[in-house]
């Protein structure tokens, strides 16, 4: 077990945390403030630093049992010797020998990264890209920043500007991101959409197509990206139209690291992890036509899965990158036995084949899910209620292996039951998870005084926490119940995972991952949906046991 402090630094906020890293991270303690910018560097730095000593006193960690303190800022910046250079999010913050100065007052190694590439490590080892060497990540947020990791090695060029994705030139007139009009960053940030909504906006009102935003009292130049994805979620025209272009300019830019790139995975933060399924048609539609279809064989463009932790995790992951602490090695002790059990399933029904991506990424969305101390809720209607308390099952007891307690918390029962029967033997691991059809009393009261269309929605917003998955269950994908329950998910920033049949339905373009069995009837769609979760349940019962 290793200590590891970070320090994650924006333009907005800052959080200082204390880690513990063995196989992954855990974060001990956290302290968040605000930058306050304005009142200078000197201010920012005495903050941070006072708060790592009082992380420290109040954890009782002497600074020796702290390996290195890991630091995550954006650029531009020199890594190599520590140095923030001058952010535009941080102004008077230039040439600053962060690094060192840590060092003096703390006496321990510290370590600098560029915070989109911490977050590209972050992904690559406990994220959306585990698992592959080739992947791409991008922000998405309020800029367009990127992180590459190529043949398993992060591209951060000859003065740490490797990956800038976000300054590159889509069009020759655009919004302005990245001190360029018709940038990647122009088109694809919450910068970018919102000075493109305004623009398109000031457009249709010159031509008498006042967009409906307007009529409701919103004006320029203060509408935000947020606020068309709210009319774009209700079916507005001019903001779906908003957003395809958003679609394209994202599919053009991604068309242009994919053919240079050649990436396993393109993993996608903030926005895209919210808005996807405003505009991931019109990504792929461009994607399909611009890149190259050899490079696009077996590619995915996923949400990042750390979500709004990221920047936490990032600073950590700073510093162990520096120090070449490897979080996976542990990870890849069963994955032999797992690949099997999910093969086997194509050997038995061939037809499933068409699956095979989305029951991977399935699979690696609930392992991380259950990695970091999360848990999973599942819901749908009728058959797929059945289904859903059958898969509840499988994860809470023993489904193909036994799952012995460990001896320390046998130990433990068997204390807490002295002169009773002891159980400390029968009880078994789990994987916590529950199943929301079986709540009757609170179903009905709900669906009774409030209504029956949100009963999964109301035990979502109750049960459900950051990192939590969603397991939707609907042959038809369209069920009403569970597009709410998924929608109050991604709302918490949890994963949605859809399991239907072959059409998708809405909740495929809400989920995260959508495996869409064949089937040409309910009957026929429910019968392959049996196979299909029992290998997800042994698959994760074999990693995790």
């Amino acid at each position: 077990m290793k200590y590891i402090a970070g320090i994650d630094v924006g333009g907005t906020k800052c959080a200082v945390l204390l880690a513990e890293v063995d196989n992954g991270i855990s974060i001990i303690d956290k302290l968040t403030f605000a930058t306050e910018t304005g009142k200078g560097f000197i201010y920012a730095r005495d903050r941070i630093f006072n708060s790592l000593a009082a992380l420290i006193e109040r954890n009782s960690a002497p600074a020796r049992s702290i390996e290195a303190i890991g630091v995550s800022c954006g650029g531009p910046l020199n890594s190599e010797k520590g140095v923030i250079l001058s952010p535009p999010n941080l102004p008077g913050w230039d040439n600053i020998p962060f690094t060192d100065m840590l060092f003096q007052r703390f006496g321990i190694p510290a370590y600098l990264q560029n915070d989109a590439n911490a977050c590209a490590l972050v992904e690559w080892k406990l994220g959306a890209g585990r698992g592959f060497n080739n992947i791409i990540f991008l922000t998405m947020g309020t800029g367009m920043g990127s992180g590459l990791i190529s043949q398993g090695v992060l591209i951060e060029g000859a003065n740490g500007m490797g990956g800038e994705a976000g300054h590159i030139r889509l069009s020759k007139e655009g919004p302005l991101g990245y001190g360029k009009k018709g940038s990647f960053e122009g088109f694809c940030s919450g910068g970018g959409i919102q000075a493109l909504a305004n623009e398109m906006t000031e457009k249709w009102i010159g031509s008498g197509k006042t967009p409906v935003w307007i009529r409701d009292g919103y004006m320029t130049p203060h509408i935000t990206a947020k606020l068309i994805a709210e009319y774009a979620d209700s079916g507005d025209s001019q903001a779906i139209e908003i957003f395809n272009i958003v679609g394209e300019k994202l599919g053009e830019g991604l068309s242009i690291l994919v053919d240079i790139l050649n990436p396993d995975r393109i993993v996608i933060g903030s926005i895209f992890a919210r808005c996807g399924h405003l505009f991931r048609d019109a990504m792929k539609r461009t994607l399909a036509a611009e890149a190259l279809p050899l490079s696009l064989s077996g590619l995915e463009v996923v949400p990042a899965l750390l979500g709004e932790s990221i920047g936490d995790y990032a600073s950590i992951m700073a510093a162990c990158y520096r120090l070449g602490i490897s979080l996976a090695a542990a990870d890849e002790e069963n994955d032999e036995e797992v690949l099997s059990l999910f093969e086997n399933l194509f050997l038995i029904y061939p037809e499933l084949y068409v699956i095979k991506d989305a029951l991977l990424s399935s699979y690696q969305i609930m392992r991380d899910t259950f990695v970091n101390g999360k848990k999973l809720l599942i819901c749908g209607n009728g058959g797929s209620a059945a289904d859903a308390g059958h898969i509840v099952g499988e994860l809470m007891k023993g489904f193909n292996k036994k799952r012995p307690l460990p001896v320390q918390i046998q130990n433990a029962v068997r204390l807490h039951f002295t002169g009773l029967d002891d159980p400390s033997g029968l009880l078994q691991g789990a994987l916590p998870a529950i199943d929301l059809t079986q709540h009757q009393a609170l179903s009905t009261a709900f669906a009774n005084d409030i209504s029956p269309k949100y009963v999964f929605a109301q035990q979502v917003q109750g049960y459900g926490v950051q990192g939590d998955t969603l397991l939707a269950i609907s042959t038809s994908g369209n069920a009403e119940n569970c597009c709410a329950a998924a929608l109050t998910a991604k709302a918490k920033n949890m994963n949605v995972i859809s399991l239907t049949g072959p059409n998708g339905g809405n909740l495929a373009k809400i989920a995260d991952c959508a495996i869409r069995t064949p089937g040409e009837s309910t009957a026929r769609i429910q019968e392959y949906h049996v196979p299909v979760y029992h290998t997800l349940c042994a698959m994760l019962e074999e990693k995790m046991f």
